[in-house]
């Protein structure tokens, strides 16, 4: 069948040049005299004039070529190569003899390829079935996420009002009523008043969290100044740095160029930065709010007598739930929920919210704010 002229020569340099076959010529010696360019491609540089047995990787420490190329050409051994790409391949060899060394063939093991592919395609199976997996439970996570958004809204709601009514309350009675009741009633009044503060400081977190993960969170910007920003939000912190002994000043300037921003949502910002404040500062320390701007932008900053705050807590104190490693003075409690709402909200604005602290000297964290060309905020 092959014995017609020229196919011989045509075989050969097929195998020579083209078939996916390692052929090696050994001497004696059993080192490499020639290969195949398939050979030259797989083995690692430097392959022909080595000892073919150095270039076997042997995993049973047992390993005797000689052994092996005496069984003759019938037998079929599998034998682990170290490749150019450096991953280990195995082939299945053969060794003819020739009168001055021997030829070693050596091709894939179709059974082993065979067993990979279909190795890969179950486990490629199994990762469509997970990512079907994944993608579902995602799905319910949003779902479940966007119910508990809507529970979070619906319950801080119902609860601003009656937190509202104690706080108004409890204020009136204080002011109309404060010189007839002894120093002890007094200081009831004044502790419920403050943990109504702090009641509603909280609600209105969870109902910043909730908007916020909806994505509804809006920028309503109405024309302001810096000064009634400030005294905007004094009335709300004042009472818990009286409570506390704290003095709060404040250095605003007498700037009255208008500004465009949300008032509110900046008081609020303001507003937690000098609670926080004043609630790591012990009895006598001082709190300090001030602003200032100049062409580019609008600056405030709060500055506190405190214990600091450690490089490695500073890094993750914006992250929602996320605390310092130092305790309030006086116990109070916090979700840490005030200062990523806070830094959403000036990045809304287009602005940035940073801090500056070293440990046993105090925090002053500060609040940029571009201003447009014009001189209002941007």
């Amino acid at each position: 069948m092959f014995d017609t002229p020229g196919i011989a020569e045509a075989m050969q340099s097929y195998v020579l040049e083209t078939a996916p076959v390692l052929a090696l010529r050994l001497d004696a010696n059993q080192r490499v005299t020639a290969a195949n360019a398939q050979a030259r491609q797989i083995l690692r540089s430097g392959a022909v004039g080595r000892p073919l047995a150095e270039q076997i990787v042997d995993f049973t420490h047992s390993f005797e070529l000689s052994a092996l190329i005496n069984q003759g050409s019938t037998a079929v051994h599998r034998l682990t190569l170290s490749t150019a790409s450096g991953m280990p391949e195995t082939l299945c060899f053969r060794f003819f003899p020739l009168p001055d060394g021997t030829l070693a063939l050596g091709s894939l093991d179709l059974k082993e390829q065979q067993q990979l592919r279909d190795e890969v395609l179950g486990l490629n199976r199994e990762l469509n079935d997970l990512s079907r997996l994944l993608h579902q439970a995602n799905a319910e996570l949003r779902e479940l996420n966007q119910v508990k958004n809507r529970f979070i809204g619906m319950a801080a709601h119902d609860l601003r009002k009656p937190v509202g009514v104690i706080m108004t309350y409890s204020e009136f009675v204080l002011d109309e009523a404060g010189d007839r009741l002894d120093d002890e009633q007094r200081g009831f009044l004044r502790t419920s008043l403050a943990a109504a503060v702090g009641m509603k400081r909280l609600i209105d977190n969870f109902l910043d969290v909730s908007v916020i993960e909806s994505g509804q969170l809006r920028v309503e910007r109405s024309r302001t100044d810096v000064g009634q920003i400030v005294e905007g939000v004094l009335p709300l912190v004042r009472l818990l740095a009286a409570r506390k002994k704290i003095e709060l000043h404040t250095e605003a300037g007498d700037d009255n160029r208008p500004l465009l921003v949300d008032v509110a949502k900046l008081q609020q910002v303001l507003g937690n930065l000098l609670g926080n404040a004043i609630e790591h500062s012990k009895p006598g320390q001082r709190v300090w709010l001030t602003a200032h701007r100049d062409d580019a932008e609008l600056v405030f900053s709060v500055r506190d007598q405190g214990p600091g705050i450690a490089p490695e807590d500073q890094t993750k104190l914006f992250a929602p739930f996320a605390r310092a490693g130092t305790r309030k003075t006086a116990g109070e409690r916090s979700v840490g929920l005030g200062l990523a709402i806070a830094r959403l909200v000036v990045a809304a604005h287009g602005g940035r919210l940073w801090v500056e602290s070293v440990p046993g000297l105090g925090s002053t964290f500060f609040v940029s704010l571009p201003i447009a060309p014009g001189g209002d905020h941007a």
